[in-house]
């Protein structure tokens, strides 16, 4: 059974909702991977034929960034991983980011706390802030031309 942590009126009408199985036991996940996705195949195929909420189901399960164990979105996962995918499954695009304000300090540390990968604007934020915590680099000025021109010459 998948449940939620906010509200979504989707999560009462899924066919999963109140179905044991979607999320193994701690038992079955410590097997070997092939015992969880025999157990869940099943599962997997009633997810791809009856269920019409897939990808909400797997923009709110977000799989890949809490390491999820189970069945969601016509898949089964291992540690955040597609392990087996159903007939008819449709494609997942990449998720929205749900780190905030990129480009500020405080949506790079949200991706980070996420388990995301840094976005561009985030990843420019993080550069910047590690040269400022560097401080001054320490540059040794080198001998003007001249001055060696002039000393080649002597």
């Amino acid at each position: 059974m998948i449940t939620s942590t906010t509200s979504a009126a989707w999560t009462a009408a899924a066919p999963c909702a109140g179905l044991d199985g979607y999320v193994p036991s701690e038992e079955l996940v410590r097997s070997k991977p092939s015992d969880v996705m025999k157990a869940c195949a099943p599962l997997m195929e009633d997810c791809a034929q009856l269920c019409p909420f897939m990808l909400e189901c797997y923009e709110r399960v977000r799989p890949e960034a809490s390491r999820f164990d189970g069945v969601c979105a016509a898949r089964t996962w291992i540690n955040g991983r597609p392990v087996a995918v159903a007939e008819g499954a449709p494609a997942l695009s990449k998720l929205v980011s749900q780190a905030g304000t990129c480009g500020t300090s405080s949506g790079v540390k949200a991706h980070q706390r996420l388990g995301e990968p840094l976005c561009g604007l985030c990843r420019v934020t993080s550069q910047r802030a590690e040269v400022r915590r560097a401080g001054a680099a320490s540059i040794r000025k080198r001998a003007s031309r001249t001055g060696r021109e002039a000393r080649a010459a002597a």
